[in-house]
């Protein structure tokens, strides 16, 4: 797991501010940290800033691989170890108790990652791809 990264409040994530603040930003500086030398797909769901043609174009310089949007499975659920599993837990986990402002629900979350087992991760996404055999 990766640490959480917060949008700044009351900004539009549009095409422009995600490859700026989210793709160039987080997503580059963590492909080159953590996933240097390896091989890695990178995938995005269907916000319209990760659809915009700036974006994708930004991806297509920057990833040898990434899923397109035109690769993306229409009306269908996102593909994703993370949506399908994780952000469960960290719901579970950080929403046990009331928080009466932004900043607490953030620290809850972030300390939420911080305690998932990396074995519940690699469970995640191994039932992830026992589920999603017949997709591709």
């Amino acid at each position: 797991m990766t640490s959480l990264h917060f949008c700044d409040e009351d900004v539009k994530t549009g095409a422009q501010v995600y490859q700026e603040d989210v793709l160039q930003g987080v997503v580059k500086p963590l492909n080159t940290a953590v996933f240097s030398g390896q091989k890695l797909v990178f995938q995005q769901d269907t916000a319209p800033a990760q659809n915009a043609k700036m974006a994708q174009e930004w991806l297509r310089r920057h990833f040898l691989a990434f899923i397109s949007a035109e690769n993306w499975p229409s009306g269908s659920p996102d593909p994703n170890p993370l949506d399908y599993k994780l952000w469960a837990l960290l719901e579970d986990e950080a929403c046990q108790k009331y928080h009466n402002n932004l900043d607490s629900l953030k620290r809850s979350l972030v300390k939420a990652v911080a305690e998932i087992p990396q074995e519940t991760v690699c469970a995640a996404i191994a039932e992830w791809l026992e589920s999603s055999q017949g997709l591709c």
